[in-house]
């Protein structure tokens, strides 16, 4: 089970991206298996105990063709599918345990089209964390059949893919897009070898896994240059979306 300090103070405005990086890295441990044990992967941040009730801890294939972009007026987003993997995304975000903190869209500096997009895309990514969370818990279990953990990752990346983007947030987009693939092929592995697959207990070592966790850190480190002046609050949230789901 991994902790990790939070990645900045409380008041910070401005966390470089290479220090940002170095601090998470640094913050990430080993995973350990005790016997049958399943130990979910993932980075815990320390909740802090404030005030402010979104902050709390949560008791509440390959990319493909590059996605469009939005140019003017701001699109409308529908909301992402919602997964029946048999657990929700707050009870998937405490089986890891991870802190999970609400980007609040009311408090961002971030400029309407874009608050838009992202509103949008950090309900998926809190789907994706519940399809992770499923497919490690039943993997490990040799239940490989239900849920269809690639098939729900097929569904999130069409949906991902088809979202209209911001230009400003083309490279992010493509970021999430190659972090969910290679979760896909992770599991798509894992369930084609079942108990002959070699990264069960090693996930660290497999090769979808290592550029799916390069791929979320490259897309959290995007949002924290981008957005400097945003809430600690809302900077907690783009830390937790794209650490719970990372699986080193």
């Amino acid at each position: 089970m991994m902790k990790l300090e939070n990645p900045a103070p409380r008041d910070a405005r401005k966390v470089p991206v290479k220090v940002m990086r170095t601090r998470w890295t640094i913050a990430k441990a080993a995973v350990v298996f005790l016997g049958a044990l399943l130990l979910l992967a993932g980075c815990k941040g320390r909740a802090e105990k404030s005030g402010n009730p979104s902050a709390a801890e949560s008791t509440t294939p390959t990319a493909g063709a590059p996605p469009t972009t939005v140019e003017s007026a701001t699109p409308q987003y529908s909301d992402p599918p919602t997964l029946d993997v048999g657990l929700t995304v707050e009870q998937a975000y405490a089986a890891i345990p991870h802190r999970r903190t609400i980007w609040v869209e009311s408090e961002s500096a971030v400029p309407s089209e874009e608050r838009a997009y992202l509103r949008v895309m950090f309900q998926a990514l809190d789907q994706a964390v519940a399809v992770r969370v499923a497919g490690q818990q039943n993997f490990s279990s040799q239940r490989f059949d239900d849920p269809d953990i690639a098939g729900d990752f097929d569904r999130l990346i069409a949906f991902v893919r088809n979202m209209p983007v911001p230009p400003t947030l083309a490279s992010y987009h493509q970021d999430i897009l190659e972090g969910l693939s290679g979760q896909r092929q992770f599991f798509a592995d894992w369930k084609a070898q079942r108990e002959q697959f070699p990264f069960a207990q090693q996930v660290g070592n497999d090769p979808d896994v290592r550029k799916a966790s390069g791929a979320l850190r490259a897309a959290y480190g995007q949002l924290m240059s981008k957005y400097p002046n945003e809430t600690p609050t809302n900077k907690d949230a783009f830390f937790d979306y794209h650490c719970a789901l990372d699986l080193l």
